[in-house]
C-alpha cells in the first residue's frame, strides 16, 4: 500500500465557530464525556503482588505498563502481559471487548485505545461505559489521542504523579460532527492511515531483522558472497592501525565555542553515518584542548559511561573533532574501514560488556579496542560485503522515510479532519448502499458494548469452527463469501464489500483488527497443512461463540449451514449475483441476466468473469432466484 493509498474526496468547510476546543463548523456541537458515557476508573486487588490474586489465567490483567509498548498506530488492545485469578477478577473491575480506555496515569497518561478482549483494568486505567448510541467510540479514541500532551500538562493533577480522575475525564470536552456517519467516516479515514503505518513499521522491522540475519551470517564468514572462498585471517585492530580520543574545549571560555569547526560529541553516534554534526567550536578551543581533528573514514568507538552511547559504532562522512567520549580508529588502505564499521556494529552487546574494570563503569579505553581481533578477508571480499549491506541500508533508509510521511500525512490529516476544516464526503463507487429487505431492527454490528472490528472478530471465529477442520481450514476467500452472506441474511445489507476478482471482498477485515482479534483472543488459530492454509476454531472459540449467540441468535447458523457443503465457486457465483442484484434494486432497475451482466462487464475486476463457465447465463439466472429466495422470502 502506498502513501498515495490514503483516498478520500475533500470539500472545504465554511462557516465556523469559537468553542472551548477552538474553531469548529457552526453544525458541529461540544459534549463532555459525562454527557455521553459514564467514565469509570479500574481497580487493583490489594496487596500487589498477592498470589492469591496475580499471575492467573481467569483473565487479563490490564494495567498502565501493557500499553508503554502498544504503538500509537494501533486502536485496539488484544492482550496483556499478565492475568489474574478468579479470586483477583473478583477484586477488579472487569471490562467487555470494545469498551474505551484512557490511561489516567503513569507515562501512557492520557492514551486512548478500544479494547478487543475482556479484561480486567487496574486503578490506572479509566473507561468510558455505555457510550451513547449516535457517538462512535473510534472517533473518540482518535480526538483523545491528539489531547495527550495537555492532558498530562494541564488538564492531569498531582504534585509526584499526575493523574486523571473521573471527575477531570467527566468534564473533557468533544467536537462532534452532527451525525454518527460523518465521524465513522473520519475514524475510518485514519484508521486507514493508522493501517498504513501499522504495515510500513512491520515491513521495516522485516528489512531489519533482514540486515542482521545478514551482518551474522557475512561477517562471520558462515555464508560467502558467489565467487569468495579464499580463507579469513584474524587480527587484532591494534596490528595493522591506530586509534584516538578526542577532548571538550572548557565550557566557561566563550571564545572556545560557536566558531566554524564542526565538533562531535557522543550524543551524535546515533547518526551512524555522520556528515553534518550541530557542535562548533573555534581555533582557539582546538589550541586549547585535548580534542584534535580526525580524517574522513574513521570507525567511531563509544567509550565511557553506563547509557546507550557505550560500544555504540559510526563512521564519520567528515573530517571533524570529537570529545574525549569518542574513540576513532584511523582508515588504512589495507582494511576497509566500512568493512570495519558494520562489523564492531554487530558487535554492540558485546562492546558494552568490555570494560577497563570498576564493575563495568570504567567504559571503554584505547587499549581494549587495539586490543580487538577482527576477521580479516581479503580487501575485495571486505569491499562486496560492504556492498551487499549498504544496499540493505539504503532499502531500510527508504522504509524509514515512507513510514516518516505516512506518520507527517497521519498527522495532517487529524488536524484537519477532527478540527471540521476538512469534511469528508463518503464515496459510493463499491460499498454496497442499499439492501434490499428491510434491514433488522437492531443489527449486531450496531448493538452497544462492541465495535465492527470485535463483531467480525467473532464472526470469523464462529465460522472457523463451523466450517473448517484441521483436514481443511477455511481458507480467507471461502470465509470472506460466508461472512458477505451472514450480513445479507441478519442485517439485509453487507456494509463496506468491493467489487474485487473473487467477488465481494472486504479487505478491512484483515488490515483493520478483526483478524488479528480473532487470532490474539484464541478464537481461530491460523493452520497450513500439505494442502491447505486458513482457520480453524482456536482454544478460546467457546467465547466468540457465547458473543456470536448473544448478538445473532442461534437460528443464524442454521440457516448458512446450506452452505456447508457448497464449492467455493458456488459462493462466489451467488454472492457476485447477489451484490448486482443489490446495485441495480438501489437504482430502480430490473435484476435479469443481462442486466446483471451489464453491472459484471462494467466493472474492470469483474469483467473477466464473464469468460467462465460459471457465469454462463444458466448459472447466473439460477443465482438470481436463489438470492430472491434467499434475500427476499
Amino acid at each position: 500500500m502506498e502513501v498515495s493509498e490514503f483516498s478520500a474526496a475533500y470539500k472545504v468547510s465554511v462557516g465556523f465557530k469559537q468553542t472551548e476546543v477552538g474553531l469548529i463548523p457552526t453544525d458541529w456541537v461540544i459534549k463532555p464525556a459525562k454527557q455521553i458515557s459514564e467514565p469509570v476508573r479500574g481497580s487493583s486487588p490489594r496487596p500487589a503482588g498477592d498470589p492469591r490474586f496475580f499471575n492467573g489465567d481467569f483473565l487479563p490483567w490490564l494495567t498502565v505498563a501493557s500499553l508503554t509498548n502498544v504503538p500509537e498506530s494501533q486502536l485496539f488492545i488484544s492482550e496483556t502481559a499478565t492475568s489474574l485469578t478468579e479470586e483477583g477478577a473478583n477484586y477488579s473491575r472487569t471490562l467487555q471487548p470494545g469498551t474505551l480506555i484512557i490511561a489516567n496515569s503513569g507515562a501512557t497518561l492520557g492514551v486512548a485505545k478500544i479494547l478487543g478482549i475482556k479484561c480486567c483494568a487496574n486503578d490506572g486505567i479509566a473507561a468510558l461505559l455505555r457510550i451513547e448510541k449516535d457517538i462512535c467510540p473510534e472517533y473518540l479514541v482518535h480526538f483523545l489521542n491528539t489531547q495527550t500532551k495537555r492532558l498530562r500538562e494541564v488538564i492531569a493533577t498531582g504534585n509526584g504523579q499526575p493523574n486523571l480522575n473521573t471527575g477531570l475525564i467527566g468534564e473533557l470536552k468533544f467536537p462532534f460532527p452532527p451525525t454518527f456517519g460523518e465521524q465513522k467516516a473520519i475514524a475510518d479515514a485514519l484508521s486507514d492511515a493508522d493501517a498504513l503505518i501499522e504495515s510500513l513499521s512491520q515491513l521495516l522491522a522485516k528489512k531489519r531483522q533482514v540486515k542482521q540475519g545478514a551482518m551474522q551470517e557475512l561477517l562471520s564468514g558462515k555464508k560467502r558472497l558467489p565467487g569468495f572462498n579464499a580463507p579469513w585471517g584474524r587480527k587484532n585492530i591494534g596490528s595493522f592501525t591506530d586509534c584516538t580520543a578526542g577532548g571538550t574545549p572548557s565550557t566557561n571560555i566563550d571564545a572556545y565555542w560557536g566558531g566554524d569547526i564542526p565538533w562531535m560529541s557522543s550524543g551524535d553516534l546515533h547518526l551512524k553515518h555522520v556528515n553534518k554534526v550541530d557542535g562548533r567550536i573555534t581555533d582557539e578551543g582546538l589550541r586549547n584542548s585535548s580534542t584534535k581533528w580526525i580524517p574522513p573514514n574513521c570507525v567511531l568507538i563509544g567509550l565511557a559511561g553506563q547509557g546507550k552511547t557505550r560500544g555504540t559504532v559510526a563512521i564519520n562522512q567528515i573530517p571533524l573533532c570529537i570529545n574525549q567520549s569518542i574513540a576513532a580508529i584511523f582508515p588504512v588502505d589495507s582494511y576497509d574501514p566500512n568493512f570495519l564499521y558494520f562489523y564492531l556494529d554487530s558487535r554492540y552487546e558485546e562492546l558494552r560488556e568490555l570494560s577497563a574494570g570498576d564493575g563495568g563503569r570504567g567504559g571503554l579505553n584505547l587499549s581494549l579496542i587495539r586490543g580487538l581481533e577482527v576477521p580479516v578477508p581479503h580487501l575485495d571480499e571486505q569491499q562486496a560485503i560492504v556492498q551487499a549491506l549498504s544496499d540493505l541500508d539504503s532499502d531500510i533508509a527508504i522504509a524509514e522515510a515512507r513510514l516518516a510521511k505516512a506518520r507527517d500525512i497521519k498527522r495532517g490529516m487529524m488536524q484537519e479532519l477532527l478540527t471540521g476544516r476538512i469534511r469528508l464526503v463518503q464515496p459510493g463507487s463499491n460499498v454496497i448502499p442499499l439492501p434490499i429487505k428491510p434491514a433488522a431492527a437492531n443489527p449486531p454490528s450496531s448493538q452497544p458494548g462492541h465495535s465492527w472490528q470485535i463483531n467480525e472478530a467473532v464472526v470469523i471465529g464462529v465460522l472457523a469452527q463451523r466450517f473448517g477442520n484441521e483436514r481443511f481450514p477455511l481458507p480467507r476467500k471461502r470465509r470472506v463469501k460466508l461472512m458477505y452472506l451472514l450480513h445479507r441474511h441478519v442485517e439485509g445489507r453487507a456494509e463496506g464489500y468491493l467489487k474485487k476478482a473473487a467477488g465481494p471482498y472486504d479487505s478491512n477485515t484483515k488490515y483493520k483488527g478483526p483478524e488479528a482479534i480473532a487470532l490474539k483472543n484464541g478464537y481461530v488459530r491460523a493452520l497450513r497443512n500439505d494442502k491447505y492454509e486458513g482457520f480453524v476454531a482456536g482454544d478460546k472459540i467457546h467465547q466468540a461463540q457465547h458473543y456470536f449467540e448473544q448478538w445473532y441468535g442461534t437460528t443464524t447458523l442454521e440457516w448458512l449451514e446450506r452452505f456447508h457443503y457448497r464449492k467455493t465457486d458456488d459462493l462466489e457465483l451467488l454472492a457476485t449475483v447477489d451484490m448486482a442484484v443489490v446495485d441495480l434494486t438501489a437504482a430502480s432497475q430490473p435484476a435479469d441476466v443481462v442486466d446483471v451482466k451489464r453491472v459484471i462487464a462494467t466493472h474492470p475486476e469483474w469483467a473477466p468473469k464473464l469468460s467462465r463457465e460459471l457465469f454462463s447465463d444458466d448459472r447466473i439466472a439460477s443465482a438470481i432466484a436463489e438470492c430472491q429466495a434467499l434475500f427476499n422470502g
